[in-house]
């Protein structure tokens, strides 16, 4: 089940990608909008709910939080954790909608069991990323797809009691697919309202 959503958000991507490249006219919505966008990939382990508020065709602020519940790949690729991330996108080139843009990042989070590097629950850090955003499809302009990719530092904190692990004071956590991770790649859509 979960490859058969992994296929299927990865063929709407590139359907929306398909879509956007022959998409000719789009113009900046003349009031202040909302977003609600979800990340696809995040679906194999928990949940993404994300909400973005545009300020001007240049400026946006987006928040997120990332849930990660199953624990099938449990200290491979992901760690069972919860995490609140938020950041501003500065749409460099082009509009909001159609755009290039930058963002700082601020994350924190914590995980539910042990890690391999450390016995300490909670993280916070920080990080840059950059992507693009594109309508979904030519004549709805509520719909959008967006591609992140960055990188990120999260310095873990925090006592845990009863831990098996030593705390060898290594600095970050680095699980592959976490929200705490060093490279920070995403797929994301979301709808206008």
């Amino acid at each position: 089940m979960r490859k058969l959503l992994l296929v299927l958000s990865m063929l709407a991507c590139t359907f929306g990608i398909v879509k956007a490249q022959n998409s000719k006219d789009f113009a900046y919505p003349n009031k202040k909008a909302w977003l609600i966008s979800t990340k696809p990939q995040t679906l194999l382990f928990g949940f993404n709910l994300g909400i973005e508020r545009v300020f001007s065709p240049k400026f946006s602020w987006y928040t997120e939080t990332t849930s990660h519940f199953h624990s099938a790949f449990q200290k491979i690729l992901v760690y069972q954790s919860t995490a609140l991330s938020t950041s501003l996108r500065w749409h460099c080139v082009g509009r909001f909608g159609k755009s290039f843009y930058v963002e700082p990042k601020l994350v924190a989070g914590l995980f539910y069991n042990e890690t391999l590097v450390e016995n300490k629950p909670y993280y916070a850090g920080g990080g840059l990323s950059v992507g693009l955003m594109y309508p979904l499809f030519k004549k709805n302009k509520h719909w959008y797809y967006f591609y992140d990719a960055g990188v990120k530092f999260c310095i873990p904190f925090g006592y845990r009691a009863n831990s098996l692990i030593g705390d060898p004071n290594s600095g970050a956590i680095y699980a592959f697919l976490s929200p705490a991770s060093l490279i920070d790649f995403s797929v994301g859509i979301s709808y206008r309202f």
